[in-house]
């Protein structure tokens, strides 16, 4: 059984969400419909009923004469307001259940081409078979060529009188300005918990189903807004005239979910081992990287409102680290390309474990964040080496990268250079040919570089594999040689502590940081 189909909204006061009703409402109210409307708003939020509904109020007998004085020009009857279409009729039924030629529904994403909006400018100068108006619903609208909106504007612009057209989408800012000021737009919204709740009750009571007023409460969250797929998950756990959960059980755990939190608490617990083992479970099920990290950022700003009582429910973390998570993940870029899936989101998260590892205090962080500041500037090209005494005083001379090699062959230049700016230096040469072997670079170290070797510390061994590929080694190569002018080999050694020495700017003591730290330390 069609579930969806049965108990979609018949009349405009049966829509569940309140601004959309309300619209239409004052439409039907001034006796005015516009012969071109844009529905905009998340998928399953009920874009497609609330058009059928419009295509059948438009056809229904009783309001035949105020469509001719609106639409053909023909006397004005003497109420001027549309009336709600009689549900109990055939016509209707049809309609509601999408087998009336009346309401016309094309996919835009699969007829997105000059040549298919030419071929319904053809079609809608046919008249209804039925009834007065013809309503057609181009779906995903914001998915046609330049080429395609150009011909639909001409339509738009002088439709034929028996036609409304109803452009549906669910990405708005997608559509040409030039389109959007021919509509009256109308935005949907995805419902909320008491919506889909009510919703979901209606359609239980209607089939004479048992259920709790939990189940329905565990539903609606996975549902996500939609009045569609909570119809279908609804559909899914019922079984011999109750509602059974447990039927469902795996559906309703959200898989993303329960990663997410485990990311989160190994970070405020500092478990760096458990926090890869995470990741390398990801990958190893093949989670898709965008979905995932759309449902971290959604968990995380829905953990935010909750605690900022801009909606209901129980946070599952305090305001300072639903802020604090926030402001760091988004600090990254997480849709550059790596090698590895997720290694961005890894990679950062670990870096806020090491800092969290590191507690400061306050006033000699902005000490030494303001001498880190200077010391990079003098440095980032050239590198001071301390010389021998000479008379009372010791002299400091400035020498180009290429000179100090010579010098300190085979000294180790942890006791006559900073290894760190010298690795930051060669990080910033290298940063514009490749971003992803950069991230990767930022969470290994510079120990030594004696006899032409680099000899670098790596901290997994998932990343020692990747900075070994050949490909790598000769980038790296490359970059060392024209900021240093010779040739080096990189020794990457792999370390068994979980530390990770990222060249993070050591901005980690702002405010924020400083009010997430009461809570990750």
């Amino acid at each position: 059984m069609a579930w969806y189909r049965l108990y979609r909204p018949k009349k405009v006061q049966d829509l569940n969400i309140s601004s959309v009703r309300e619209s239409l409402q004052r439409m039907m109210a001034d006796g005015k419909i516009p012969q071109s409307l844009l529905f905009a708003g998340p998928k399953g939020t009920g874009k497609t009923s609330a058009s059928r509904i419009l295509g059948a109020m438009l056809n229904d007998p009783a309001n035949a004469a105020l469509v001719d004085y609106l639409f053909f020009k023909k006397t004005a009857p003497k109420k001027i307001a549309f009336a709600e279409p009689d549900e109990t009729s055939d016509f209707a039924r049809r309609v509601y259940e999408g087998h009336s030629f009346v309401v016309q529904e094309l996919d835009a994403a699969s007829n997105r081409r000059i040549d298919d909006i030419r071929l319904l400018k053809e079609r809608i100068n046919l008249p209804p078979s039925e009834g007065k108006m013809m309503v057609y619903i181009l779906d995903e609208v914001h998915m046609l060529t330049n080429e395609a909106f150009n011909a639909l504007l001409k339509i738009l612009e002088e439709p034929p009188a028996h036609v409304v057209f109803i452009l549906a989408t669910t990405e708005l800012h997608k559509l040409p300005a030039t389109i959007v000021s021919r509509c009256s737009v109308i935005n949907f919204r995805k419902a909320n918990t008491l919506e889909l709740k009510q919703s979901l009750e209606r359609v239980l009571l209607a089939e004479k189903i048992k259920f709790a007023d939990g189940d329905l409460e565990k539903i609606a969250a996975r549902a996500d807004g939609s009045f569609r797929d909570g119809v279908k998950i609804l559909e899914m756990a019922c079984k011999d005239g109750k509602l059974d959960l447990e039927v469902i059980k795996d559906l309703l755990a959200s898989d993303s979910e329960v990663y997410i939190k485990n990311l989160l608490e190994f970070v405020i617990k500092k478990d760096d081992q458990a926090l890869v083992k995470v990741f390398e479970e990801l990958r190893n099920n093949n989670y898709n990287q965008k979905d995932f990290y759309k449902d971290f950022f959604e968990f995380l700003h829905k953990d935010l409102l909750i605690n900022l009582s801009v909606i209901e429910g129980e946070a599952a973390y305090s305001l300072k680290i639903d802020q604090f998570f926030l402001k760091e993940i988004l600090s990254v870029d997480l849709n550059q390309e790596t090698p590895i899936p997720f290694l961005v989101l890894e990679l950062k998260l670990l870096e806020i474990i090491e800092r969290s590892k590191k507690p400061k205090d306050p006033a000699q962080s902005k000490e030494d964040d303001s001498d880190s500041k200077k010391k990079i500037q003098k440095t980032e090209v050239k590198i001071e080496l301390k010389t021998e005494e000479v008379g009372p005083a010791k002299k400091v001379e400035t020498v180009e990268p290429a000179q100090v090699i010579k010098k300190m062959e085979p000294v180790i230049l942890d006791s006559q250079i900073d290894t760190k700016t010298l690795w930051q230096n060669l990080i910033k040469n290298f940063a514009a040919d490749n971003f992803s072997l950069l991230t990767l670079l930022k969470s290994c170290k510079l120990d030594s570089l004696s006899d032409g070797i680099a000899r670098v510390f790596v901290y997994y061994s998932f990343h020692k594999e990747q900075l070994e590929q050949n490909k790598n080694r000769d980038l790296l190569g490359k970059a060392a040689m024209e900021l240093l002018g010779i040739n080096l080999r990189f020794d990457f050694v792999l370390q068994s502590e979980q530390v990770l020495a990222g060249t993070n700017n050591e901005t980690q003591d702002s405010e924020l940081m400083l009010a997430a730290k009461d809570s990750l330390l």
